[in-house]
């Protein structure tokens, strides 16, 4: 009887501590019975690792071991399009040869290929093999048709096609695939291809000024001003097609132009021809060098034309030594000394 009460006595102590701490005395019960079931579990044969059910102990599996690279497998006569058939980043055990890029280290090398990323970061041509292309080419062969039997040298081209007209495409890694240089229109064509007569060809030379090449006698035109290429080709023709008919208009002010103010020298009626005329009729014996037939006949002599071109080169290109000897031996056979 006594026991009985004194237990009551405990539980009604124990029950008057948990009012009096409230929850905290709770949650400390159930912490410390959390902590105790841990260590129950704990205590059995899987020291260490977490209870795994009925699965088994956790077992480590051994690391596989690397074979050869790829790139010592490969066959030296396989097919590499079939590698790299498109354009793909780059791929060390699939390129067959040393590569080396980046910053070198201690003033070593570039580092090798394997784990490179700046091998990666930037776009390869590793797709456009000479093989790769060449099969390219073939399966555009069906889309294509054959070129013109006719046009089997440069010259007939020249003569259907007189003009060329060159421009340029960009291919670049970059936020935009447009590039400010292919917008660059180069128009050539040969001036003696244009129907012009003698004064036409002389106005368009004023015009074309330094755009015209008197070595291989044509015309280029480069235009640049407009944003987008088809832009400034339009452009170039019609700068072309201006100086066309712009150099077939004679203007009234052209007809009061005198010798000074022509482009070149010409020797028909020059001084030059004067004097030459003059001192061959005093060299003919009397009475043979009268008439318009006795002159015609002294300017178709070898001696008169060698002199006419030695003066023509020496006043249009100037006084060189070349120019200086020819006029000398010509003025000597002119005389006859």
């Amino acid at each position: 009887m006594s026991a009985h009460t004194l237990t009551a006595h405990m539980l009604s102590l124990g029950r008057v501590t948990c009012q009096m701490y409230g929850r905290n005395v709770h949650k400390a019960l159930s912490r410390a019975t959390y902590a105790t079931a841990v260590l129950a579990n704990s205590s059995g044969s899987n020291k260490g690792f977490p209870d795994r059910g009925n699965r088994g102990p956790f077992i480590k599996r051994s690391r596989r071991e690397e074979g050869d690279p790829r790139t010592d497998r490969m066959p030296v006569d396989q097919d590499f399009t079939a590698v790299y058939p498109t354009a793909a980043s780059f791929r060390s055990g699939s390129v067959p040869f040393p590569v080396r890029m980046g910053f070198p280290v201690k003033r070593g090398v570039p580092p090798q290929k394997k784990g490179n990323l700046e091998l990666i970061k930037i776009p390869n041509f590793l797709h456009l093999t000479p093989a790769a292309i060449k099969k390219h080419c073939e399966a555009l062969k069906l889309f294509c048709t054959e070129w013109p039997s006719a046009l089997d040298s440069e010259a007939t081209c020249d003569e259907h096609f007189p003009i060329k007209i060159e421009s340029k495409a960009y291919v670049s890694a970059g936020t935009s695939i447009r590039n400010p240089s292919a917008r660059i229109v180069n128009l050539r064509v040969k001036l003696s291809s244009l129907n012009l007569d003698d004064h036409a060809r002389k106005k368009m030379l004023k015009l074309l000024g330094d755009r015209y090449c008197t070595e291989t006698d044509k015309i280029t035109i480069i235009t640049d001003s407009c944003p987008v290429r088809q832009q400034n080709y339009d452009y170039a023709m019609y700068l072309l097609t201006v100086l066309y008919h712009e150099s077939w208009k004679t203007e009234p002010w052209e007809s009061e132009k005198t010798v000074a103010d022509m482009e070149v020298y010409s020797w028909e009626d020059s001084p030059s021809q004067k004097n030459a005329l003059s001192t061959l009729v005093r060299m003919c014996p009397a009475g043979e060098g009268e008439g318009d037939a006795v002159r015609e006949n002294l300017l178709g002599r070898r001696e008169v034309q060698e002199y006419k071109e030695s003066v023509v080169r020496l006043k249009n290109e100037g006084e060189s030594e070349g120019s200086v000897l020819q006029y000398r031996e010509a003025v000597k056979k002119l005389l006859k000394l």
